[in-house]
């Protein structure tokens, strides 16, 4: 059973960090878009997000915490891994509870009666820059832990 946690850990954060980079991409490129192929870029964003990243910052956190449980049994949790799921559980926490719910909005923006981006369109990409990087260096935090410092 620990061979399928590992594994289910392991996608998790691939889709995430993948779902993560493939944003990131598609929103420097989508910068010079004329407006409505600037909100077609961002449909495409929320898809990524909401099929890719959350669910795998899900399996994630979940492997997570089954994969840590002998850890905990046992009452001696070593740095490494404390600090893994520290940072990881917040990433996750942000990319899940604000950035995946921001980039659904930004999805469903329509262009604005002049046939521009709407009023509220750079509020919610700056909250998605944001979010999206400070839980995308946490999550590459964790991954960190549990690869370099671990070993």
């Amino acid at each position: 059973m620990h061979g399928f946690w590992l594994l289910v850990h392991l996608l998790g954060m691939t889709l995430w960090l993948g779902g993560g980079i493939a944003t990131m991409v598609l929103g420097v490129a989508a910068k010079h878009f004329v407006p409505d192929q600037r909100l077609s870029a961002y449909r495409l964003t929320s898809a990524i997000q909401r099929i890719l990243l959350g669910p795998g910052a899900v399996g994630v956190v979940l492997s997570g915490i089954v994969l840590s449980m002998p850890y905990m049994k046992e009452g001696t949790v070593p740095g490494w891994l404390m600090l893994m799921m520290t940072t990881g559980i917040l990433a996750a926490l942000i990319a899940i509870g604000v950035a995946v719910p921001t980039a659904a909005r930004l999805g469903r923006l329509g262009l604005d009666p002049r046939g521009e981006l709407p009023e509220h369109f750079q509020t919610l990409r700056m909250r998605l820059v944001w979010t999206s990087s400070i839980a995308g260096a946490l999550a590459l935090i964790a991954l960190a832990a549990g690869t370099l410092v671990r070993w």
